[in-house]
């Protein structure tokens, strides 16, 4: 800090930590602040409420003079998901004139079990002729381009090198998402048999100057994994590529490994999360004794999980802190969904949206101009080394069993994500976690589409009348005379991708929510069985203060199912409302008051809006909820109780009762 500096904050005496915790002590009233302020997230990440200087001096990677360098500008990297080749074409270019660096293309080969063919989806890649036309006046000097074929992707690295043949004085930076031990525990299966995926690991590392090992950990956070378990799963995929190719060639392989992490929407802890990932890959290679590194390439692409159709525009913010975090954090590429790409066929608007949020990091936030813009963040420091050490103990897990593969026919890694799946979605169903407009705050006037999921449009596998030989020793090069020939992948596939028997459980992503999502749709369909809306009244009675509370909680509440719920000021008394209200003019009506006052208040409320509808009270007075329950309350709603299990259980009974 310069002399200027330093004058600046003179007439500041320095507070010591000592008198940081004095107050906080005196204002706790004697409690402990690091246990009373202490957040813990559902991942398992804790952090105190501030942290000093002295905090950094005891964290290893900065005791040791570890740096951890992030990249100053990334790429942005456009997905285009259009089957048809000249479409797809049309939008990639469209994308990298407005401001698109990279480019992503889906295409996943799913060969028949049991007869001759399999399908595309995806890009629909047939041939050469089809590459040809993808890739048609992209200047591919300056734009990388991924390819997400899974464990298919040695038929499109042996399609790009045909490609390559007939673009001689090109230099091509092509990435390919191959991770074979995703697609075990994606299928519960191997992609080939078990002698010939060595093999294909191999040969694959032999392609250097792409990337052309994977690690797919936004899989994994899709499916329900932690930040913690994501890393772990990720060093255990590059340590299980590198245990399988010979000791002379693992430092070139290192160098073709990268990495697909997701961006999900705890901030500083993805930050950390990416900066730590870089430490923990540098402690595996430091394992295999690799000296002569690259730094690690990082992919990091939104969420998939936390993203709704109710309310869908909250996806673009969700979106923005997550692309944030990774910009911050040191990612290479980011790749930032369009908002309806999970429900809807994605148009300009989205695709122009989405690619804004980089175009804004960049040019208006001026994130590219810092270099490891965390420096300097105590709190983002010890995040960092939390998450390093939670996620080398979880890579250790895994190791234990025999690395990956051992672990998943252990089942381990389905058991462990499956628990923090669970673990998210009781925190969603108990609004421990929030999503707005799914378990908070709905928007009653939108409403959902019937279908919740995209459908994808697949295609036949073609086969020509060529019969080529492949020679899997020399595969990608046999691919790749093949396809120059005139072969199809419907031609050759059963040469790169032999699915076996299904022999342990499989991960399924998932969103977060889809539970609310269906519940929405229910009442939606019982709405229009009935020609009507379905109603909830709200009886605010006694304290106003509590009532108006339990009111506003109780709409809210009621709201997350798509009911409609008409509130009121309030009233003096039972018999009040009772001459102001038909008791057949709602389908549910529900008494809001406080606990005190719902002794005398419920048997009131019961005899004069009982019969047909559903009665409910806002809270819980646990004394007397039996006693309630017999006078004739049916549902009780209150915070941390399980919101979605009631509203089905709501849900249930309407249609039991008589309508009007």
């Amino acid at each position: 800090m310069s002399d200027k500096e330093e004058n600046l904050f003179a007439e500041f005496e320095p507070t010591s930590t000592e008198k940081w915790e004095e107050v906080l002590t005196k204002d706790l009233k004697g409690a402990d602040y690091k246990e009373k302020l202490k957040w813990q997230s559902i991942e398992g990440i804790e952090a105190l409420p501030f942290y000093r200087k002295e905090d950094l001096e005891k964290l290893p990677h900065l005791k040791n003079g570890v740096e951890i360098k992030t990249p100053a500008k990334w790429q942005f990297c456009e997905v285009i998901d259009k089957p048809d080749p000249a479409e797809a074409n049309r939008l990639a270019k469209k994308a990298i004139n407005s401001g698109a660096d990279s480019l992503w293309f889906t295409i996943t080969i799913s060969p028949d079990e049991g007869v001759l063919g399999g399908d595309i989806a995806g890009t629909h890649l047939q041939n050469l002729e089809d590459l040809k036309i993808l890739l048609d006046d992209i200047d591919l000097e300056k734009t990388d381009v991924v390819f997400d074929s899974g464990a298919g992707s040695v038929g499109i690295l042996g399609l790009m090198k045909a490609f390559m043949q007939h673009s001689e004085g090109t230099s091509p930076q092509f990435s390919f998402l191959f991770d074979p031990f995703t697609y075990m525990a994606y299928h519960g299966r191997l992609p080939v048999e078990e002698s010939r995926l060595n093999s294909i690991i191999g040969q694959m590392a032999d392609e250097s100057g792409f990337k052309t090992l994977a690690a797919d950990g936004a899989f994994y956070h899709n499916c329900g994994a932690t930040i913690i378990q994501e890393l772990g799963i990720v060093l255990s995929i590059g340590s299980e590529f590198l245990a399988r190719i010979p000791e002379n060639k693992r430092e070139q392989a290192a160098k073709q490994f990268w990495m697909h992490l997701s961006a999900g929407s705890l901030y500083f802890p993805e930050i950390a999360k990416f900066r730590a990932v870089r430490l923990l890959w540098n402690r595996v290679l430091d394992g295999y004794e690799i000296e002569n590194r690259e730094p690690l390439m990082i992919h990091a692409s939104t969420s998939k999980w936390n993203k709704a159709i109710a309310d869908p525009h909250n996806n673009m913010l969700r979106a923005t802190t997550e692309a944030t975090a990774a910009a911050v954090g040191g990612a290479k590429r980011i790749t930032v969904h369009p908002y309806n790409t999970h429900f809807e066929q994605t148009d300009d608007f989205s695709h122009r949206i989405a690619r804004n949020v980089s175009h804004i990091l960049d040019e208006e936030v001026h994130l590219s101009a810092v270099e490891n813009p965390s420096d300097g963040s105590y709190y983002i420091e010890v995040l960092t080394d939390e998450i390093a050490k939670k996620a080398w103990k979880f890579f250790q897990l895994i190791e234990k069993q025999g690395g990956y593969q051992k672990a998943v026919e252990a089942k381990i890694i389905q058991g462990e994500v499956g628990r923090s799946r669970k673990s998210k979605e009781e925190a969603l169903a108990t609004r421990k976690l929030v999503l707005t407009g799914v378990n908070n705050y709905a928007d009653t006037e939108q409403d959902l589409p019937d279908e919740l999921f995209r459908s994808t449009p697949v295609d036949s596998l073609h086969q020509s009348l060529k019969n080529p030989e492949i020679n899997s020793e020399r595969l990608v090069e046999s691919l790749s005379s093949a396809y120059s020939e005139g072969a199809t992948i419907g031609d050759v596939v059963d040469s790169f991708l032999n699915p076996q028997k299904q022999l342990y459980p499989a991960l399924k992503p998932y969103r977060a929510a889809v539970p609310f999502e269906e519940l929405r749709l229910r009442t939606q369909k019982i709405r229009k069985e009935r020609g009507r809306e379905i109603t909830v009244r709200l009886i605010p009675i006694g304290n106003k203060k509590i009532r108006k509370a339990r009111a506003s909680f109780s709409q809210n509440y009621l709201e997350c199912a798509g009911f409609r719920v008409k509130s009121h000021t309030g009233f003096d008394s039972v018999d009040e409302a009772a001459g102001e209200l038909n008791p057949n003019s709602s389908d549910m009506f529900v008494l809001c008051s406080s606990d005190d006052e719902y002794s005398e208040l419920v048997p009131d409320f019961c005899a004069a809006f009982g019969g047909e509808a559903t009665l409910i009270l806002a809270g819980y007075p646990k004394d007397n909820v039996d006693q309630f329950r017999e006078t004739g309350i049916d549902f009780f709603i209150y915070s941390g109780s399980n919101m979605l299990n009631t509203l089905k259980e709501i849900q249930i009974s309407l249609p039991s009762r008589g309508d009007e």
